[in-house]
């Protein structure tokens, strides 16, 4: 479908030579600039390849046809090349496709982008010009994470451990996620931090020290490649 996009454009753009004189693009005042490229992150908790929309936002100056592709990169380089144009509808908005059991999790990034542009004046002379636009949008793609929290009392210490894990679409399962895990005790209506512990292989202790029962959680927030997460509470 690309491959008809970009073949249209030549097609258009050697239409355009053939009827009217080609002159050079100093002859006239000619802009287009790619103002912002965006995408919204994603979360994947399968191996699935996932379709996602992207969008531009552009400013132009005596430009009356025109085209914008735009690379994606993920962590591992490029992987896919959006377009954008007034051949079809809607202009500002194209269908992207990665698949991260292959790109990888982390930051992706839209641009750079080659811009071509086309104005006809009055004598149906033919003005054209191409360049670079160096704009850059970024959007996330993490994987999904699961937290847990089992509870053991000894007289008066409470231990408390947990449980974390994050999906990796390379190898499609559930693996050991390190974070840095809150634990969180109840106070009234609201939450507070006890301590903040990294895990270790996906675990993480604390012993706390209460005579009464009380609730406990464990939080952590979320990374560039990875969500954040909370468990259910537990009572001890």
């Amino acid at each position: 479908m690309k491959f008809l996009k970009r073949a249209l454009v030549a097609s258009v753009a050697a239409l355009a030579l053939t009827i009217g004189p080609a002159v050079s693009a100093e002859a006239v005042t000619m802009s287009f600039d790619v103002t912002k490229l965006s995408a919204s992150n994603m979360v994947v908790s399968d191996d699935n390849c996932k379709y996602f929309n992207v969008y531009l936002k552009y400013k132009k100056k005596n430009v009356d046809s025109w085209s914008v592709d735009s690379d994606i990169s993920g962590p591992y380089g490029s992987e896919d090349t959006v377009m954008f144009g007034n051949y079809t509808s809607p202009s500002d908005k194209d269908r992207g496709l990665i698949c991260p059991d292959l790109s990888g999790l982390g930051k992706y990034r839209i641009g750079p982008s080659e811009v071509d542009m086309e104005y006809v004046d009055a004598n149906s002379d033919v003005f054209w010009d191409a360049r670079t636009d160096y704009t850059k949008g970024y959007f996330y793609v993490r994987g999904k994470t699961y937290a847990s929290v089992s509870s053991k009392r000894k007289g008066s210490t409470v231990t408390l451990t947990s449980s974390t894990k994050y999906y990796n679409p390379e190898w499609d399962e559930k693996r050991s996620y390190n974070p840095k895990v809150k634990f969180q005790v109840k106070s009234g209506s609201k939450w507070k931090t006890l301590k903040t512990v990294t895990a270790k292989k996906g675990k993480a202790v604390y012993k706390v020290k209460s005579k009464s029962k009380r609730y406990y959680r464990v939080t952590f927030s979320q990374v560039s490649w990875a969500t954040g997460a909370t468990s259910k509470s537990v009572k001890r």
